[in-house]
C-alpha cells in the first residue's frame, strides 16, 4: 500500500479503498488482505473537504477568542518546547475544546488534539477516522484479554490511528502514535465491519490495538449496528475519558477491559502521559453501568512493579469495585521508548497475583506467559481448574452454563449457555497483540 501526503488525504482523493462488494468478495476468497488501490470516485473529488472519513465529533464546544491564549494548548505542542517569542504572538478566531477526554484539548483552525485524529475545521471539530480502519484481523477473545467473557469466542478486531496518551511502552505505537495520514488504511463503515463479522462467524467485534475512545464515533455506531445484527462488541481501552461520553459507550457495548497502567500519579504523567485519577473515576463508571468489566495491569520492571503500589492496586479493585472483577498481571516485554529494559521476571507477577488474591480478589491471573497455571481459571468453590488455557487456546472447559461442572458454584462473567464449539472460526492471517 502507499502512503499519502495530508493535502491528498483530506481531500478524500488518492486514498486506498475496499469496500462494498469488493470487500466482501475478498472474505470469500480468503485474499483479504491483497486487495489493490482504488482510484477514487469523481463524487469524492467535488465533494472536498470534510473528506468521506471526517464525521462531525461528539462532546465539544466552540468559541472564539479576542486575545491571546496558551500556544501549548491551541497547537496541542506536547513534546517540543515552544520557542520564547512564539508564546507572545496574540491568537484570535475560532477554537473548540475537545471535552472527550480529561486533556480537554484547546484546539485551533486547521490543528488537531493531542489524539492526533479531532480536527478543528472553522469551529466545529471533527474526527478524521470514521469508517477507517488500519488495523482488521480475527483473533481469540482470550488475546484481549477477556476470560470471563465467552471463552473461545473470535473476535473481529479493528482499530484506527491514533490515541490521547503517550505510553514509553506501546507496543503497537506504529499505529497509536500517528496519525491516520501515515497508517495504511482500508474503507470499513460500521455496516460493512458486522457483514465481514458474520462473514467470518465471529459473534463478537472488538474495538483495540490502539485506543477506541479517539475513534468514539465509529464504535458507537458499529456497536450500535452490530447489536441490531446480534453481534456483541468488547472495548479494549485504556480508560483515559471523561464519564458522560463512557456512560454513552457502555450502554451500546457489552464488556470493557481497562489498561490500568499502574497505581501511582508520577508513573502516569511520567511513562504514559496521563493522569491515574480519571481512569479510575472510568472503571467506577464501567463497573457501576453494570457491563462486564476486566482490569490489566502490564508490570514494568522499575517503573511500576513495586509490590506495595501493586498491592494497593488489588486492594482499591477488591474494596471499590467487587472481589469478582477478573484482574490480570502481564508481563511487559521491551517496546518502543522502554527497549532497554528487561522482560518482566516471572516470579513478579506469581507474587503480585498471591497478594492480590490475599487482598480478597477470587479471579487473578498472570498474562503473557504461556503455560503458567496463573493463566487457569478456578473455581471459587471446589478449586479445581474449570477453563484450562494454553497461550490463547482454551484446551478444557468444565462450565454448564455459568455453573462449576464438579461442584456447581456460580462463576460471574458472561458464558455460553452450552459448551462452545470445539471448531474454530476462520481467522484472518497476522494480528497484533492487545
Amino acid at each position: 500500500m502507499k502512503r499519502i501526503s495530508r493535502r491528498r488525504f483530506l481531500a478524500g482523493t488518492g486514498v486506498l479503498m475496499a469496500c462494498g462488494a469488493g470487500l466482501m468478495t475478498g472474505l470469500s476468497s480468503n485474499s483479504w488482505w491483497e486487495w489493490t488501490p482504488q482510484p477514487p470516485t469523481n463524487e469524492a473529488v467535488a465533494a472536498g473537504p470534510p473528506h468521506r472519513w471526517a464525521v462531525e465529533a461528539s462532546y465539544y464546544a466552540s468559541f472564539a477568542s479576542e486575545g491571546s491564549l496558551n500556544c501549548a494548548q491551541c497547537h496541542n505542542i506536547v513534546e517540543q518546547p515552544l520557542h520564547v517569542s512564539y508564546c507572545h504572538i496574540p491568537h484570535t478566531g475560532s477554537y473548540v475544546r475537545c471535552n472527550l477526554c480529561p486533556h480537554r484539548c484547546i484546539i485551533a483552525v486547521g490543528e488537531r488534539g493531542t489524539c492526533r485524529v479531532r480536527e478543528n475545521r472553522g469551529g466545529r471539530l471533527y474526527s478524521m477516522v470514521y469508517g477507517n480502519p488500519c488495523a482488521v484481523h480475527v483473533d481469540p477473545i482470550e488475546k484481549k484479554p477477556f476470560y470471563h467473557f465467552l471463552p473461545t469466542a473470535a473476535t473481529f478486531s479493528i482499530a484506527t490511528a491514533g490515541c490521547n496518551l503517550r505510553c514509553l511502552y506501546c507496543q503497537n505505537w506504529t499505529i497509536s502514535q500517528v496519525p491516520p495520514e501515515e497508517t495504511e488504511n482500508v474503507d470499513l463503515p460500521p455496516g460493512e465491519v458486522v457483514r465481514a463479522a458474520q462473514a467470518y462467524r465471529a459473534p463478537v467485534i472488538a474495538y483495540t490495538y490502539s485506543e477506541p475512545s479517539v475513534f468514539y464515533e465509529y464504535v458507537l455506531a458499529t456497536a450500535q449496528a452490530g447489536r441490531e445484527a446480534g453481534l456483541r462488541s468488547v472495548v479494549i481501552s485504556a480508560g483515559f475519558i471523561n464519564p458522560e461520553p463512557l456512560r454513552r459507550m457502555c450502554e451500546v457495548v457489552d464488556a470493557i477491559k481497562i489498561d490500568l497502567k499502574g497505581y501511582d500519579e508520577e508513573f502516569y504523567r511520567t511513562v504514559c502521559g496521563g493522569e491515574l485519577q480519571p481512569v479510575l473515576e472510568a472503571i467506577r463508571t464501567i463497573f457501576r453501568a453494570g457491563i462486564h468489566l476486566e482490569i490489566v495491569n502490564l508490570v514494568v520492571p522499575t517503573l511500576n512493579d513495586r509490590m506495595d503500589q501493586l498491592k494497593a492496586l488489588a486492594r482499591w479493585v477488591a474494596e471499590e469495585l467487587s472481589p469478582d472483577i477478573p484482574l490480570h498481571f502481564s508481563r511487559f516485554f521491551p517496546q518502543y521508548k522502554l527497549a532497554n529494559l528487561p522482560p518482566t521476571p516471572v516470579e513478579t507477577l506469581a507474587k503480585a497475583r498471591e497478594l492480590a488474591i490475599q487482598e480478597g480478589l477470587r479471579f487473578v491471573y498472570v498474562g503473557n506467559v504461556p503455560g503458567d497455571p496463573g493463566n487457569h481459571t478456578y473455581c471459587p468453590g471446589c478449586s479445581r481448574a474449570v477453563l484450562v488455557r494454553e497461550g490463547f487456546a482454551v484446551r478444557e472447559y468444565h462450565l454448564n452454563g455459568d455453573r462449576c461442572e464438579y461442584c456447581g458454584t456460580r462463576l460471574p462473567g458472561v458464558w455460553w449457555e452450552q459448551k462452545p464449539p470445539s471448531r474454530p472460526a476462520r481467522t484472518l492471517p497476522g494480528g497484533m497483540d492487545y
